[in-house]
């Protein structure tokens, strides 16, 4: 009923294009990022809606259009509500968590457990936190290549090729901006992603209608959210890891240290909340759709990707690739930034050069990124490789396994004071330990009952989704208790309690605009970069619209790249225009 077009070369301008803008963007901010505070928490003067939009581009990439895209092919309204469901964490996140991590007045998420905990609980926590950052980052790097390598056929590079290009163009995004660069790029990213994700919308019910497609010729159940192979624990399991994940990720969380103050703070989880049920509608029907659109799909991972590549015109296939990008560019954007920030911050200046220089802070700090790049893009290169898996549940099951002991002892030290240094580490260990065994435990087991699973629809489930979420909930339980009696079997001695007791008074201290650091807004020298870049892309799509018209293309094609062409150009104006006014009534340029 449909197939799958190829980038044309007018697609291949818009990409390049769109990559010249950004990288030149982020140059610019690379030259006003000289202090390690503009590199890691851009001044910590950022506006909260601008740091709204940083933390949902951050929170999902393209990732999410392949694993919550292959979830809507295979099972329908899932994917919709299980992404929908993250509102409950956003909802305690601005209720109680948002403040709190602007409170802990720190350059990285991690640095608060030193003055809570200990040195040793910061370090420790600091290493054992990489490998499930390191994996989610190589499956957004693998999701985004899908894009490219789909729209180019699948013959002209190959998949592992792919990877290598998106996580170099990554890496430099991030070595450049740091922070600053990257939230402010976020703003041109979060509007051409939507942008393009509401044509894929528009055009595939478009593209359904003109079919003579009818809702009821989608599988039995599929507007069911509990018809498919998740039930009710699997969204009770994935909402209490999404409580634990949204509010201790390291670059999610970062964004709250961004802004002045904790009310802006906790005014972005509410603003994330808002996105994050809106935003899936959009996202997600098209690919349910897909199911009979592009029934015989070989691999369900490329649902989104081929169903794109088949509704969008010329030019707005390179947008689309742009737009993942855009979307995954902003998440490793902040997620390098922030290991990076740790590596810098609490391996090079903690244990090695405590007097190390601003400038040196920086300098360390793009070289971590590069190192911290290239071992992602080897992982996701390997993950390129394995066959037969769904991208959700191998998430779901490596969140569930290394996530707990990582994140509660982080979570806990905020809200109980009697959780100590030891409690912490013995939730640590045992947390690791659980969820290492559970995960090894399910592997032995499903290849024990291999054969009995293909005959027994119940038992696998309960050796796949099922095992999986009780996996998490018991995990999470053994690491709680761990920290408790931990915390309970030897009492905390007087420096540490000394200590705890002048952690919580920071906590108990609100961090609030003052006449000398007012509430942050973007200053009109930000607001002009926006503006420009908003601008150039628009001169991008307007050019690319009139190629097409002297190259005789479709009237589609045509009127519909220069509408969007003439959209981003009146918005980036009116932008740049806000900019400039805001510096004639004395606004001060960051510096």
């Amino acid at each position: 009923m449909g197939t799958a077009q190829s980038l044309q070369s007018f697609d291949y301008l818009v990409i390049v294009g769109y990559f010249a803008i950004l990288l030149g963007t982020v140059v610019y901010f690379s030259r006003r990022t000289k202090l390690s505070a503009d590199f890691f928490t851009a001044g910590g003067n950022i506006p909260w809606w601008l740091a709204g939009i940083s933390f949902f581009m951050a929170s999902h990439s393209a990732l999410s259009f392949v694993m919550y895209g292959e979830l809507g092919y295979k099972y329908g309204i899932t994917g919709v509500v299980i992404f929908q469901s993250t509102i409950v964490s956003l909802s305690l996140a601005g209720l109680f968590v948002a403040k709190r991590w602007r409170r802990s007045r720190t350059v990285t998420p991690v640095q608060f457990l030193e003055k809570r905990y200990s040195l040793t609980i910061r370090q420790s926590l600091a290493w054992t936190g990489f490998p499930i950052r390191i994996i989610d980052d190589a499956l957004k790097i693998f999701s985004t290549a899908i894009f490219l390598y789909v729209g180019m056929k699948l013959s002209i590079i190959s998949l592992p090729v792919a990877i290598g290009m998106s996580g170099a163009m990554m890496i430099l995004y991030a070595v450049l901006g740091g922070q600053l660069g990257v939230m402010i790029t976020d703003f041109l990213q979060f509007i051409i992603k939507m942008v393009i994700v509401a044509f894929i919308f528009v055009f595939t019910f478009v593209r359904f209608s003109s079919l003579g497609l009818s809702w009821h010729q989608l599988p039995a159940g599929f507007l069911n959210p509990l018809s498919g192979t998740y039930r009710e624990l699997n969204y009770v399991a994935y909402i209490v890891l999404m409580i634990v994940s949204l509010n201790s990720g390291w670059a999610l969380v970062q964004k709250y240290n961004c802004v002045s103050t904790e009310k802006e703070a906790q005014k972005v989880a509410w603003l994330v909340a808002v996105l994050n049920f809106l935003a899936p509608v959009v996202f997600f029907l098209p690919p349910m759709l897909a199911r009979i659109i592009l029934p015989n799909l070989a691999d369900t991972k490329y649902a989104y990707a081929e169903l794109a590549f088949t509704v969008l015109p010329t030019g707005m296939m390179g947008m689309l690739v742009a737009g993942m990008f855009a979307s995954t560019l902003s998440t490793m954007g902040s997620e390098f930034n922030v290991l990076a920030g740790i590596l810098t911050n609490d391996l090079y200046k903690r244990l090695f050069r405590p007097n190390a220089t601003d400038r040196d802070l920086v300098r360390v700090g793009r070289f971590s990124t590069l190192a911290i790049g290239g071992l992602v893009i080897l992982i996701a290169i390997i993950l390129s490789v394995l066959q037969g898996f769904n991208i959700f549940d191998i998430m779901f099951k490596a969140f569930g396994a290394l996530l707990p002991a990582t994140a509660l002892p982080i979570l806990a030290g905020f809200f109980w004071k009697r959780i100590s240094a030891r409690g912490a580490m013995t939730g640590l260990i045992v947390g690791a330990i659980s969820g290492v065994a559970l995960v090894l435990l399910n592997i032995f087991l499903v290849n024990l009952y291999a054969a009995d699973m293909k005959s027994n629809p119940e038992l696998q489930y309960w050796l796949k989704q099922g095992w999986d979420s009780c996996a998490i909930l018991i995990n999470i339980l053994v690491t709680l208790a761990a920290m408790f009696v931990g915390s309970i079997v030897r009492k905390q001695d007087p420096d540490e309690q000394e200590r705890v007791e002048r952690y919580f008074k920071d906590l108990d201290t609100p961090v609030n605009a003052t006449a000398a650091h007012p509430a942050a807004v973007a200053t009109g020298a930000d607001l002009k970069v926006m503006g420009v870049t908003t601008l150039l892309f628009g001169g991008l799509m307007s050019i690319t619209g009139v190629l097409i018209l002297l190259s005789s293309g479709s009237a589609f094609s045509i009127s519909i790249n220069l509408a969007t062409g003439g959209a981003f150009l009146l918005f980036g104006l009116l932008v740049y225009v806000r900019g400039k006014n805001r510096i004639s009534k004395s606004d001060v340029p960051r510096s």
